[in-house]
């Protein structure tokens, strides 16, 4: 017996993950996947690493048309509550659920993302945070994924984290705690890289995607699997209006490539609200 088709259960997965319905509140329809078809795809997905192969695909593109900016970036953690069970869930020092952690550049798109539990160390997910980049861009060549300077908050403060980032060629700013009981040792740090792109990043993951704001899933790998697909998501959407200013200010003709994102976008949009138009011409 042939499996669901792969635009049902796309549609199914982004209904859940933008509305941030229960999985037995799915809608029927033709459009429409089962709940058990869907969870069981979404599990091999982030499984057999389809949506980190999908993540790093639409990062060499970004990369490809010059809508990456290495200069700096910035890594921030947000708390995911969760009173439940499950996977990765601990209590910490804003209750129990898990950290998300993710590592953005420098116009705020994510990168990366980790989850930990809630008594995790932030300060330990920078490292990790980097060496998860991906970007596939499908020439020769080591593509650049290095960002030269990264901002954090004073949570992060840590010399051994200082001469990690010192060792790989990127500089740590990172604000110094200040302690009542103690004199300030060094020179205070010079600010010059902001640091709200990771907050505004997660604003994203927090209103766009309701799915993301309490950890309803007693499984790991599903609640991963939806953080990769609300990246892609941010980046399809960066894709297609960066695009659209490029043609209108250039001139140039719509390329091939776009009108596959496009409709992909378009779809992913009809998901959710399906009483939009079916034209997906570009």
């Amino acid at each position: 017996m042939p499996h669901a088709p792969f635009r049902q259960i796309l549609n199914t997965l982004l209904y859940i993950l933008i509305t941030g319905c229960r999985w037995c509140d799915v809608p029927c329809g033709p459009q429409w996947a089962s709940k058990r078809a869907t969870h069981r795809w979404l599990q091999r997905w982030q499984a057999d690493g389809t949506l980190a192969a999908m993540q790093a695909r639409i990062l060499g593109i970004a990369e490809e048309r010059g809508m990456m900016h290495w200069e700096y970036g910035a890594v921030d953690g947000a708390f995911s509550p969760w009173e439940g069970g499950g996977e990765g869930v601990a209590r910490g020092g804003k209750g129990k659920g898990i950290l998300i952690h993710s590592l953005t550049e420098g116009n705020g798109m994510p990168l990366a993302n980790r989850t930990t539990p809630a008594n995790g160390a932030e300060r330990a997910q920078v490292v990790p945070l980097l060496d998860a980049v991906k970007v596939r861009t499908g020439h020769r060549g080591r593509p650049c994924k290095r960002l030269k300077v990264i901002a954090t908050d004073k949570g992060y403060d840590a010399k051994a984290l200082r001469q990690q980032l010192r060792k790989r060629g990127i500089r740590a700013q990172i604000p110094q705690r200040v302690w009542k009981t103690k004199k300030n040792r060094g020179r205070p740090i010079k600010k010059v890289v902001p640091r709200f792109q990771a907050e505004r990043t997660f604003a994203w993951f927090q209103k766009k995607y309701r799915r993301l704001v309490v950890r309803w899933e007693r499984i790991a790998a599903c609640f991963e699997a939806f953080l990769a697909i609300a990246t892609i998501h941010i980046w399809i959407h960066r894709l297609i209006v960066g695009y659209i200013h490029i043609t209108r200010v250039s001139g140039t003709p719509v390329a091939p490539w776009f009108r596959a994102v496009l409709r992909t976008k378009h779809l992913a949009d009809m998901a959710v609200f399906p009483s939009r138009p079916a034209d997906v011409s570009a």
